[in-house]
């Protein structure tokens, strides 16, 4: 027995210095592929700095620096994937600025906002104080139309960096597009003497840029042919600035229109980043048709390039062309975006009227996605797009389970909720958030409010009313729940008193104007009561909200 214990320990040793060891060669080969790779990148081989990366991948798929090569080269060619690798990157390195300024920046390019808005939100408290940051906030917010916002994002960085032009550009570009007619005047004296420095050559190209589409948008049309001719004999200038002189041309001088959409064509057709751009502006400017039709005489390695795939089908979905959207993409293969195709997928099936296969192919997209955040977020954005309402929300009860720290999808969730008049799914969902942070007490409150309109005694509505009511009396949503819960237990005086303590200002406020009217008439003071119950169809109304207001107002 003793010697078979000891070959046994002679074994086990064995094999835990084997294991070692293949661990070790395992590491060090991800390490070997991953220096080959930078190497490749710093060569401009991006094909073989790929094929290193799938390859760590493969063995490691958390590798931190194979996923952020993945991202770079995704957002590269305008791959709607470099959206999901970001967000693996930033998953798996929450506490870099960097990273997430990038992810935001990507988010905001596919007008994802809500993404940009979470990641930005994530960035720790000292990290903020920075000109990066506040640059790109600003940024995001101008994108979504928060001009208010986007200016003092800018102005924070401004005072950070007095001398940052790239700041000053900023700002001037968001005052450009205010309704003051001083800021206006002011910031185009400022983008024209950024644009006329010889020193700058990015700044000045940034100048030219928003000259040009401020001549556009005023339609000053010589102007803006002279602006976007200019831009383009810019050494430095990008594609999109073809974009912005096809608008031009488009607007002021449609002779010139299809040569230079033509010639752009042509100069686009080997490249994905700047297909991209051009089809995407296609289907807005021109048509859906048109940009498949450009699309489909790409050369056959374009045709199969994912980014083009893509881009087909948004066409053959704009276009409500199922049967051409099926057909498309069925044979087709995404790699990482495989969820994505079999939402395509489910979406041509259910538009021919093929509601079971969709549905094996929605499931089949979401266990592609396979729980992971980012997936879920790109699916949730498709369903919402599309207005598949069902999936959307189980899309938002799956992130909300997932992941408790992603705010956003709550909120979203209550908001499609309450529009619905979902009142018992709502209360289900306040109940599980205030389950999970019992010190919040908007939530709180919101699930007492929930509970005395459904009349759900078990989730004790009063107690839970009182106890929101205490930590903030002054607050007006939680003092007319409290007062509207003394109301239901017939204590009609204390009600009164309770929400008179609100200034008249919060009274005629029509989410809480109704209840008001309610207490009121429970008090006699039926002439007040109508007036305050008529504010109240000023908002939206959860349906027993609704019912109960009417009930009111018909024995008046």
């Amino acid at each position: 027995m003793r010697k078979i214990f000891i070959i046994l320990l002679c074994c086990i040793a064995v094999l835990l210095t084997g294991f070692a060891a293949y661990r070790g060669y395992k590491v060090w080969k991800c390490s070997h592929l991953m220096g080959m790779a930078h190497q490749f990148l710093a060569k401009s081989d991006t094909r073989n700095a790929l094929l290193c990366v799938q390859r760590v991948l493969q063995t490691e798929p958390r590798n931190l620096d194979a996923t952020r090569v993945m991202a770079q080269l995704s957002e590269a060619t305008r791959s709607p994937s470099a959206l999901l690798w970001w967000s693996r990157v930033v998953e798996y390195n929450p506490h870099s600025l960097d990273d997430r300024l990038a992810l935001a920046q990507v988010a905001m390019f596919a007008r994802d906002y809500t993404t940009a808005t979470n990641t930005l939100a994530g960035v720790a408290p000292a990290d903020k104080n920075t000109v990066a940051y506040h640059n790109i906030a600003g940024a995001v917010a101008a994108a979504a139309n928060q001009t208010a916002q986007a200016a003092a994002e800018f102005q924070e960085a401004a005072r950070l960096d007095p001398a940052n032009q790239s700041v000053q550009l900023n700002l001037a570009v968001v005052r450009l597009h205010g309704s003051n007619d001083l800021d206006q005047a002011e910031a185009r004296i400022m983008l024209q003497r950024i644009s006329a420095n010889p020193t700058n050559a990015f700044l000045r190209v940034q100048a030219l840029r928003e000259l040009a589409v401020d001549a556009l948008r005023y339609r000053q049309s010589d102007l803006a042919l002279s602006l976007s001719k200019q831009l383009l004999q810019q050494t430095n200038s990008t594609f999109h600035d073809r974009l912005l002189r096809l608008d031009v041309l488009q607007q002021a001088q449609p002779a010139g229109f299809l040569p230079a959409l033509k010639s752009f064509q042509q100069e686009a057709a080997t490249n994905p980043a700047e297909i991209h751009e051009l089809a995407t502006w296609q289907m807005l400017n021109t048509s859906p048709r048109d940009a498949l039709t450009w699309l489909r005489t790409l050369p056959g390695n374009m045709q199969t390039n994912q980014v083009v795939e893509l881009l087909s089908a948004d066409c053959y979905t704009a276009l409500r062309d199922w049967h051409g959207l099926q057909s498309s993409v069925e044979p087709q293969n995404w790699a990482e975006l495989e969820f994505v195709r079999h939402a395509f997928l489910s979406l041509a099936l259910r538009g021919q009227a093929l509601p079971d296969s969709a549905k094996v192919e929605w499931d089949r997209a979401l266990q592609a996605a396979n729980g992971q955040e980012g997936s879920l977020v790109m699916l949730f954005r498709l369903a919402a797009q599309w207005r598949l309402e069902n999936e959307a929300e189980d899309i938002l009860w799956t992130i909300i389970n997932r992941y408790p720290d992603e705010k956003w999808a709550p909120q979203t969730l209550s908001d499609a909720m309450y529009v619905a008049g979902r009142t018992r799914s709502l209360m289900q969902l306040f109940s599980l958030e205030s389950q999970r942070n019992p010190s919040d007490l908007g939530t709180k409150n919101n699930l007492a409010m929930t509970a005395l309109l459904l009349d759900a005694q078990e989730l004790k509505p009063y107690d839970l009313a009182h106890e929101v009511y205490q930590a903030s009396p002054t607050n007006g949503s939680y003092v007319s729940t409290y007062a509207f819960s003394l109301y239901l237990q017939g204590k009609n005086a204390e009600a009164l008193k309770v929400i008179k303590t609100l200034k008249p200002a919060d009274l005629q406020n029509p989410s809480i104007a109704g209840y008001y009217g309610l207490i009121l008439k429970a008090t006699g003071d039926n002439t007040r009561a109508r007036a305050y119950l008529d504010w109240s169809a000023r908002t939206r109304l959860l349906p027993e909200e609704r019912k109960l207001f009417d009930q009111a107002k018909a024995g008046l």
